[in-house]
C-alpha cells in the first residue's frame, strides 16, 4: 500500500499561534476532607498553553454548598502562574461536600467552563441530623460494555480496531472476558478487560458479514453485543512516536474530498483539504517538539459538512507527568520528627511544588489530581468518573482516551496578548437626600477660590502596618475617585474626611469598589453528569478518629490553632496599637481588666472631651497609678491626690490630661499592677505630634475593606526537644505538614522539609504537586504507614 507525504503540505498550514490565552486551573488542598469549622489551605496553578501563566495576575474564587447555594466570592492575587491561601469551611455546615469555581479573567471563550473542585466535609454524629448513605455495594448489579470503533467508523477490508469499554451501573470499570465471533458463531479474537475495563480487538472486518461480541461479566452472566456497521468511508488515526506524532488518513472509497481539521485543547491546529483515494494513505507528521501538552482531535468532514470521522489522541501522555525522587527519613513515636528531600529526575529542570502530610486517619480522595484537572477534565462534556483511577489502571492509555467525549470548542483568538491587571481601590462619596449636587457646587466655588482646599484626605492600614497612611484624593462630579497603585490584602481599615474645613461636617459614607462586580455575575457551575461522593456522610470508625484541628472557646465558638476565623475591628486596632507601643510597653504577664481605644468610642467620634474626664468616666476604679508610655507619672499617685479629678497642680509633668483624648489611642487598666505595689494601675500610651488624627468629631467615614484573599504561611508546628514534646500536650492535628512554595532550581537541585508527627504517630499521606518550567507536571502521592 502507497503512503503519499505531505510535510511540505503541513508546514504551510499549521497554526503556530501561541499569543492566544486558554487559561487551565488546578487547585492543591492541603487534605481532600475536612470538618465544619477546618481551615482549608490551598495552591492554586494557572497554565497558558500548558506553562505557569505570566500574565494573570488574578483567580477569580465562588465557594459553594452542595445546592449550588454561592456562600462566598474572592479574589486570589496570582504571580507567576501561582497563588496560594486559605478559607474556612462554614462551622455550621452540615452537607457532604462543599464546591469551588475558579476562573479568570482571560476565560472569554463564549462556552469557557470554570473550574470545579470538590472538597469532602466529614461530620460527627453530634453535629448531623442526616440519615447516613449506605456504602454497601448493590446485590445483583448490572453490567454493560461500550463498543468503539476506532475514529468513530468501521471500514471493510481494511485493519480496524475495536475499543472495549465494560463497566457497572453506576459507571465504574467492571471486569470482562469475551470474544469477537462471526454472526454463525465462528470464533475469531478473544479479548479480556483490564482493571480499567478497557480492551482492544484488532481485526480486518469483511464487507456483509455480521460480528458480534460474546462476554462474561464479573458475575458470571453471559452476555451477547453486536458491533457497529461495516461500511465504505474515511478515516484518521493517530500514531505516537519519540519525536513525531502522525495523522494517517486512509479510505475504502474509490475517492473522496475531505477537509480534516486538527484541534489542540481548545485551539485550532491547523484545517486542510485533501483528496483522497482508495488504498493510499496520506500521513502528516506533527513534530512534538514544536506543540504543547494536550487532547490531539482529528476531525474529517465530507464536503457538505457531515462529519466522517474523530480520533484523540493525549500529546505527550507518557512524559508528560513526572515522579519526583523523594528520600523520607521516619521518625519513630509521636511527634516525632521526619526528615524530606524531594529532587527530579533531571537535574536541569526547575519546579514549583507543593507538599502536603497529612495523617492516616483522614479519608483520601485519590479520582483526580494536577494531570486530570489541567488536561483531562477541561475538554471533556461530563464530568468524568475517577479519571486518575481509570488513567493510571489503564494498561493502553489511549483507549482511555478515545473512548471519552471530548468537547469540539474552539476558542477563537486575534493573536493579541491581553493582559490582566491589578485591581485598585475605587469609592464614591453618597449623600442622603440628594445632598450631593448642592455639596458638589459649594466644593468648586471653595476650590476656585483656593486651588489647595481641593480634594479629600484618605487614610488606609492593612492589618500588619503599624499607622494610618494619609493621601490627598481627588473626586469627580459624581463624587467618585480611586487610590492608584494600592494593592489591599487581607483587608484594610479605611477613613475618608474632607479637607476644607466649611465642609467637614457634611454628612457622608463611601460605598468602595474592589473588584470588578461584573466578573463575579456568571452562575456557579457544577458539571454535567458529577455524582457526589457515595459515602456514609458519618466517619463511623469512632476508634481511629482524630478530632479535628480546634478548640472549643468559653462562649462555645471554634476557634482553629492554625488562623483566626473572626476578628473584630477593635481586636485588628488593639493589635496594631501593641505593637506600636512595643518599645514603650511595661512587660507583664497578667491580662489587663479593661482595654480602651478611645478612638474606636462613637463618644469620643461625637464631641471633644479631655483625657482627664474620659478617664474618670471610663475607668472602673476612682485611684490608680498612672503610667505615660511606660513612664510613671508620681505626680499621679494614689499618696498624692485622692482620685483623678481631685484638685491639684497641673505643672508640665501632668499637663496631658488636659490634652484632647485623641491624642492618646490605647489605654490599659490592671485591678492589680506588680509594678506598683499591686495598687491599681492605668497604663496610658500616647501619640507623637504628627500621628494625632486631627480630625475628631467632624464627619468621617471608617470602613474595613476586604481585598484580594490573605497570604500567610502555615505555620508548622515544631518540637525542637525532649522536653517541648511532653510540656506541649495532646497533639491533635490532622494536616501534619503544608508548604505551598517549594522549590527546585538547578542552583537549588534538592528541596528539604522537616514535619512532625501528632500523637498517634500511626501513618500518614505525602501528596506532591506541581508544574516544572517546561510543561511537565510533578505528582507524588503515597501513604506511609
Amino acid at each position: 500500500m502507497r503512503h503519499l507525504f505531505l510535510f511540505i503540505l503541513f508546514f504551510a498550514v499549521i497554526n503556530s499561534n501561541f499569543a492566544q490565552q486558554i487559561p487551565a486551573i488546578y487547585i492543591h488542598t492541603d487534605r481532600d476532607f475536612y470538618f465544619p469549622g477546618d481551615t482549608v489551605w490551598f495552591k492554586g496553578y494557572v497554565t497558558n498553553n500548558g506553562l505557569l501563566s505570566d500574565n494573570t495576575l488574578n483567580l477569580y474564587l465562588k465557594f459553594a454548598e452542595e445546592s449550588g447555594r454561592v456562600y462566598q466570592q474572592s479574589v486570589a492575587l496570582v504571580s507567576s502562574g501561582i497563588t496560594a491561601s486559605h478559607f474556612v469551611v462554614p462551622l455550621s455546615y452540615q452537607g457532604q461536600e462543599l464546591y469551588l469555581n475558579a476562573y479568570t479573567q482571560l476565560m472569554n471563550c463564549p462556552t469557557q467552563g470554570c473550574y470545579f473542585k470538590k472538597i469532602g466535609i466529614l461530620q460527627n454524629e453530634e453535629m448531623s441530623d442526616s440519615t447516613p448513605t449506605s456504602t454497601t455495594p448493590s446485590v445483583d448489579k448490572k453490567y454493560n460494555i461500550n463498543v468503539y470503533p476506532e475514529s468513530g467508523i468501521l471500514l471493510s477490508d481494511m485493519e480496524n480496531q475495536l475499543i472495549i469499554q465494560c463497566y457497572d451501573e453506576l459507571g465504574y470499570p467492571a471486569m470482562a472476558k469475551g470474544k469477537l465471533v462471526e454472526w454463525e458463531g465462528q470464533t475469531l479474537i478473544p479479548f479480556e478487560t483490564d482493571s480499567a475495563g478497557y480492551a482492544q480487538i484488532l481485526f480486518i472486518p469483511v464487507k456483509g458479514k455480521k460480528y458480534s461480541i460474546d462476554w462474561v461479566s464479573d458475575d458470571d452472566h453471559k452476555h451477547k453485543n453486536s458491533i457497529p456497521e461495516i461500511r465504505e468511508g474515511t478515516k484518521a488515526s493517530i500514531r505516537a512516536n519519540v519525536d513525531t506524532t502522525i495523522i494517517q488518513l486512509m479510505s475504502n472509497m474509490i475517492e473522496q474530498q475531505v477537509t480534516v481539521i486538527a484541534k489542540l485543547g481548545k485551539r485550532e491546529l491547523f484545517q486542510q483539504e485533501f483528496h483522497l483515494k482508495k488504498e493510499k494513505k496520506i500521513t502528516i507528521p506533527l513534530q512534538n517538539k514544536d506543540l504543547e501538552y494536550g487532547i490531539l482531535q482529528v476531525v474529517v468532514k465530507d464536503q457538505g459538512g457531515q462529519i466522517l470521522s474523530t480520533r484523540s489522541h493525549l500529546l505527550g501522555q507518557k512524559n508528560m507527568v513526572l515522579e519526583p525522587i523523594v528520600t523520607l527519613e521516619r521518625g519513630s513515636g509521636e511527634k516525632s520528627g521526619n526528615r524530606l528531600k524531594i529532587q527530579l529526575p533531571n537535574y536541569e529542570q526547575s519546579a514549583n511544588l507543593s507538599v502536603s502530610v497529612v495523617a492516616i486517619d483522614v479519608p483520601i480522595d485519590s479520582a483526580t489530581n494536577i494531570f486530570t484537572d489541567l488536561y483531562l477534565q477541561p475538554m471533556t462534556e461530563r464530568n468524568m468518573i475517577m479519571p486518575l483511577t481509570l488513567w493510571e489502571k489503564s494498561i493502553n492509555k489511549d483507549l482511555f482516551i478515545q473512548s471519552q467525549k471530548w468537547t469540539d470548542m474552539i476558542c477563537p483568538s486575534d493573536g493579541k496578548i491581553v493582559k490582566d491587571s491589578l485591581f485598585i481601590l475605587k469609592g464614591q462619596i453618597i449623600m442622603n437626600k440628594n445632598r450631593w449636587p448642592g455639596f458638589y457646587k459649594d466644593y468648586k466655588e471653595i476650590v476656585r477660590k483656593d486651588p489647595k482646599m481641593s480634594g479629600a484626605s484618605f487614610g488606609y492600614q492593612d492589618f500588619m502596618a503599624s499607622k494610618m497612611n494619609y493621601l490627598k484624593v481627588d473626586f469627580d462630579s459624581e463624587g467618585r475617585f480611586n487610590i492608584p497603585n494600592l494593592i489591599v490584602l487581607d483587608s484594610m481599615d479605611t477613613k475618608f474626611v474632607q479637607i476644607n474645613r466649611k465642609l467637614k461636617y457634611e454628612p457622608f459614607h463611601i460605598k468602595y469598589e474592589f473588584f470588578n462586580p461584573v466578573i463575579f455575575d456568571r452562575p456557579f457551575q457544577i458539571p454535567t453528569g458529577y455524582q457526589s461522593f457515595i459515602s456514609s456522610n458519618l466517619w463511623k470508625n469512632k476508634e481511629n478518629i482524630i478530632k479535628p484541628n480546634y478548640t472549643i472557646n468559653p462562649s462555645g465558638k471554634r476557634v482553629l490553632q492554625t488562623v483566626i476565623i473572626t476578628r473584630s475591628r477593635k481586636q485588628r486596632e488593639i493589635d496594631r496599637l501593641e505593637r506600636r507601643f512595643y518599645t514603650v510597653g511595661i512587660p507583664s504577664n497578667m491580662k489587663p481588666d479593661q482595654i480602651l481605644v478611645p478612638l474606636l468610642d462613637s463618644t469620643v467620634l461625637k464631641r471633644s472631651q479631655i483625657l482627664e474626664d474620659y478617664l474618670f468616666n471610663n475607668i472602673r476604679s476612682r485611684k490608680f497609678e498612672v503610667y505615660l508610655n511606660g513612664r510613671y507619672i508620681p505626680q499621679l499617685s494614689t499618696d498624692s491626690i485622692s482620685n483623678i479629678k481631685a484638685d491639684k497642680y497641673y505643672d508640665e509633668n501632668i499637663s496631658f490630661l488636659k490634652e484632647d483624648i485623641s491624642n492618646f489611642p490605647y489605654i490599659k487598666f490592671y485591678s492589680t499592677f506588680s509594678l506598683a505595689k499591686g495598687r491599681p494601675t492605668v497604663l496610658i500610651y500616647q501619640y507623637s505630634p504628627n500621628e494625632v488624627d486631627k480630625e475628631i468629631g467632624k464627619a468621617v467615614d471608617e470602613q474595613t475593606v476586604m481585598g484580594y484573599m490573605p497570604i500567610k504561611q502555615y505555620k508548622a508546628v515544631v518540637y525542637e526537644n525532649v522536653a517541648k514534646k511532653f510540656s506541649s500536650g495532646y497533639d491533635e492535628r490532622l494536616t501534619l505538614y503544608w508548604n505551598p512554595f517549594v522549590t527546585i532550581s538547578q542552583e537549588q537541585q534538592t528541596a528539604q522539609a522537616t514535619f512532625f508527627n501528632n500523637s498517634k504517630a500511626n501513618g500518614f499521606c505525602l501528596t506532591i504537586q506541581g508544574v516544572s518550567d517546561n510543561g511537565q507536571l510533578i505528582y507524588y502521592r503515597k501513604i506511609f504507614k
